[in-house]
């Protein structure tokens, strides 16, 4: 394709060239034959530009589309400033800090296209993005060459930001309070340094005398937000409406659900955490959630995976 172009402007080349001498009626056909070598070039040009990879923008709704690139950096970093905002995720969308921002994205009705990131070693063109290799990770076309935000917990708040002020949209996950934005906070960190560490440390057991003091230490951090469920007049954690705490703790619970009872034979006991089941219940009926989550049978099976290796989970099991 790149050898017709290259074929095609020698020809326009020469034409320009040589025409001054001909007759009127040789310039006449060689002006009709360079009218046809510039559309035919023209049309080259415009799929090169196609093959090169760029994203192209997506229908803006709610709901994302899939997209696999294999081009590499140029692809994703170059893409069409109309492009929706990026999100960056592991194939099948198994992670559960991707679980995060897939339903902030959702709950705060932003478009966005998916981009799964495969290899167990991340690829040149995602480090490029992300240097820690990890997902989620965002990024936002139409910000800028390099408006890119990673990490959970720091992706949600982006977005919230990014609605209200950028979007100019009236949907919050964070309340404008500053002391209930910091319960909030001090909420993800409960579950990012406390309880996940409890969760698959317990799950990832294999010493069975140890299991009832690992369970302990799980139930006593799950404590933490049975109380806030206590304390609140709402069905959530800070009251009646969804936010952040909220959709940070999901998809750990809803893993620990599935495994605990698969591995462990373990359940939430009712007497001693009616608040979080209820709540669990809650979160679990969300479009948001159900449009971002695994089926049980698929979180087995990734975790089978996991359990057979005896996984690190980037150090929350302390086995």
């Amino acid at each position: 394709m790149a050898g017709t172009a290259a074929l095609l402007f020698h020809f326009l080349f020469s034409s320009s060239i040589t025409s001054v001498s001909h007759s009127p009626s040789q310039r006449l056909r060689v002006g009709f034959l360079t009218m046809t070598a510039l559309t035919l070039l023209t049309a080259l040009l415009i799929s090169i530009s196609k093959a090169a990879g760029f994203a192209s923008a997506a229908p803006h709704s709610t709901k994302e589309s899939l997209t696999r690139l294999h081009g590499g950096y140029d692809q994703t970093i170059g893409a069409d400033p109309k492009t929706p905002l990026q999100l960056f995720v592991l194939p099948s969308n198994t992670c559960p800090y991707v679980q995060r921002t897939n339903i902030a994205l959702r709950e705060l009705e932003i478009p966005f296209d998916m981009i799964e990131v495969t290899g167990q070693t991340k690829p040149d063109w995602f480090l490029k993005i992300n240097p820690r290799g990890k997902v989620p990770a965002l990024r936002i076309p139409s910000l800028g060459y390099d408006a890119i935000v990673y990490e959970s917990g720091i992706c949600n708040e982006f977005l919230c930001d990014y609605a209200s002020t950028t979007l100019q949209k009236e949907l919050s996950l964070m309340p404008n309070d500053p002391l209930l934005r910091a319960k909030i906070r001090l909420c993800n960190d409960h579950c990012d340094s406390i309880y996940s560490k409890t969760q698959f440390t317990y799950l990832m057991n294999k010493d069975e005398s140890r299991d009832e003091a690992l369970k302990k230490e799980m139930e006593d951090a799950l404590q933490f937000y049975e109380k806030i469920l206590d304390d609140t007049d709402g069905c959530y954690f800070f009251g009646d409406e969804f936010s952040l705490a909220d959709l940070h703790l999901f998809p750990f619970i809803q893993r620990m659900e599935v495994t605990l009872k698969h591995w462990k034979g373990y359940e939430l006991p009712r007497d001693k955490f009616p608040n979080l089941i209820k709540w669990f219940e809650k979160c679990s009926g969300r479009e948001s959630v159900k449009l971002s989550s695994m089926s049980e049978e698929k979180i087995i099976e990734v975790y089978s995976r996991f359990v057979e290796v005896d996984y690190k989970f980037g150090g929350l099991n302390k086995n």
